[in-house]
């Protein structure tokens, strides 16, 4: 367990070590975290405890308490920031391989794309889970309810595009796969068949031709719902 007095971001000049780290070419032990001119604190923030977590969830709530009273959206372009907390929680993101070297996967999952490029943003494993927790609260709990390390089917299905972003939405996806009283998602809800979450991303493109969703309740969403739906109802 490591306590920062506040979070920081990477310099330019701590950006490009970094992704040698993780791309292989470096060690990091590469990285001195005391040093200014590699990493410098973000004005606002407050201390950050980096423990073990059990969820997504619980990462992006660390961090959001870090992050206090500064305005996430107003942080998401700042790569530096996602890389520094890419760091630090490296143990709880990435297990390495037989060399040593940190086996990380796709570029996207460890280093923040434009935050606008949705299909690639919201790949990133603490970017996306820290943003969907401060917009979303607990209506993203379907989203964020699994290991840090493991970016699950159904959150590249329900934030792969940016008017999926609507609590109203979102409510309606957690009502349908999250189970509350276990805090996991129900049975059969990171499949592909009928019911799934990505049938579910499916109709609501067709809901959004004729609905205003943002203006539905969840009860009403509920009941527009095709029957293919009605087997994730009853659980």
């Amino acid at each position: 367990m490591s306590h920062f007095n506040s979070s920081f971001e990477f310099t330019s000049q701590g950006i490009p070590i970094f992704e040698k780290v993780f791309g292989g070419s470096a060690a990091d032990e590469d990285i001195d975290l005391t040093d200014i001119s590699i990493a410098s604190p973000i004005e606002g923030t407050t201390e950050l405890a980096v423990e073990e977590c059990a969820t997504a969830k619980e990462l992006a709530q660390a961090v959001l308490d870090s992050l206090s009273s500064v305005s996430v959206q107003d942080l998401l372009s700042r790569t530096g920031l996602w890389c520094w907390l890419t760091f630090v929680f490296r143990d709880q993101l990435f297990s390495r391989d037989e060399s040593g070297r940190w086996d990380t996967g796709e570029v996207h999952r460890w280093l923040a794309s434009d935050p606008n490029d949705w299909r690639k943003g919201q790949r990133h494993l603490i970017r996306m889970p820290v943003q969907l927790l401060a917009e979303f609260g607990e209506d993203a709990d379907h989203l964020l309810c699994g290991r840090p390390s493991v970016l699950p089917e159904i959150r590249e299905q329900l934030t792969s595009q940016q008017d999926m972003f609507d609590r109203n939405f979102q409510r309606l996806a957690r009502s349908l796969y999250f189970d509350s009283n276990n805090r996991k998602l129900k049975r059969g809800a990171g499949g592909k068949g009928p019911g799934s979450p990505r049938r579910l991303a499916h109709v609501r493109q067709q809901f959004d031709v004729t609905w205003d969703l943002a203006s539905l309740d969840n009860a009403t969403l509920m009941e527009m719902l095709p029957s293919e739906f009605d087997k994730f109802k009853a659980q």
